[in-house]
């Protein structure tokens, strides 16, 4: 009886937990919520035209993104954008565009898939695609411990010409960076870094090739595992917490790469958010 009544409270309990959540198709996107609080939200129509998630927050209330600083505001939470391709700039505002050509969300519960289609162009010929993607954002639902996982999957293909993604080369402040993109605000400031390349900081995180790099406040174990699922060989993270907060695994740190006229790669990407205790 005890075990009968014991398996009803865990399974009301975390009914209880899921009713405190909501996830909703938006018009122009997704978002889930608890409460009053926005867990996450994705927005597909920008004014940079380039979609992004915010907020991001952890299971504690955390909210951990940062959209449009003062510093740099083409910055927009967690984001996807090139720096360079075949020498135009498509990072900060300039001749390079990013274009939403269609997009959906489909809910499931507390999880959501986002598909989105674009195009890339240069504003001074913008009837020519230079580049096209196709772009999965699967949101998992959270688990009782409020933790959960964004999955960022880029299908890119070249338009008619040939295409070179390069980037800022690095240097002692920055530089090797494009890609998927997480600025964080100053709540984080306290937060460590650790890579599975051995580097505790923003110089020995750069230094070496990784396929994670993880952001944590030690006192309570939240924070963000940023983890490349699939990427260009050797990978790199671009990461920063000298008073600017960036995880960015860019595909371009090495060096440049290409892709031939009307051929395709894939990116993938997945974020942990919550506690990994």
């Amino acid at each position: 009886m005890r075990n009968i009544l014991l398996s009803f409270l865990i399974a009301f309990s975390s009914v209880a937990c899921a009713a405190d959540y909501q996830c909703v198709k938006t018009d122009n996107g997704a978002k889930l919520v608890k409460g009053d609080v926005v867990v996450w939200e994705q927005v597909i129509k920008t004014p940079e035209g380039k979609p992004y998630i915010h907020p991001v927050t952890l299971p504690d209330g955390h909210v951990i993104t940062d959209l449009r600083p003062k510093d740099h505001p083409w910055h927009t939470g967690l984001w996807f954008s090139w720096k360079y391709i075949n020498g135009v700039n498509y990072w900060e505002p300039s001749d390079g565009k990013t274009e939403v050509e269609s997009w959906d969300a489909a809910i499931d519960g507390l999880s959501a898939t986002v598909t989105i289609k674009l195009r890339y162009f240069d504003k001074r010929n913008p009837d020519v695609t230079v580049l096209s993607e196709e772009r999965t954002v699967v949101f998992s639902a959270p688990d009782e411990n409020g933790n959960y996982t964004i999955t960022s999957k880029h299908h890119f293909t070249a338009g008619d010409a040939d295409l070179t993604f390069e980037r800022t080369p690095p240097h002692k402040h920055g530089g090797g960076y494009a890609g998927l993109s997480l600025r964080m605000n100053q709540t984080v400031s306290e937060f460590k870094p650790t890579s599975d390349n051995g580097g505790n900081t923003m110089d020995s995180i750069r230094s070496k090739p990784a396929t994670w790099c993880d952001f944590r406040d030690e006192k309570t174990g939240m924070g963000v595992r940023f983890t490349i699922l699939k990427g260009t060989e050797p990978s790199r993270f671009y990461m920063q917490n000298n008073g600017h907060y960036y995880i960015i695994p860019s595909p371009v740190h090495e060096g440049k790469i290409t892709c031939k006229a009307g051929e395709s790669f894939d990116l993938e990407y997945l974020l942990e958010l919550g506690n990994r205790e």
